[in-house]
């Protein structure tokens, strides 16, 4: 049985997340200048996760 949540799906999730926070956070403020640090902080935490989950642990040689 394969497990639902691989590292790629994992990522998109994560990227997903980081992409609907931002939406929310300009929902909130009605401006891309003007920023809730907390939603913006963890729309870029989830960007970060999401890259660091993406890339090939095989890679490193």
């Amino acid at each position: 049985m394969k497990t639902v949540f691989t590292r790629k799906r994992l990522a998109m999730g994560f990227a997903v997340l980081g992409i609907g926070l931002m939406g929310v956070d300009l929902m909130i403020t009605r401006s891309v200048f003007i920023h809730v640090g907390e939603i913006m902080a963890l729309s870029i935490f989830s960007f970060v996760l999401a890259i660091v989950l993406e890339r090939d642990p095989k890679r490193r040689q």
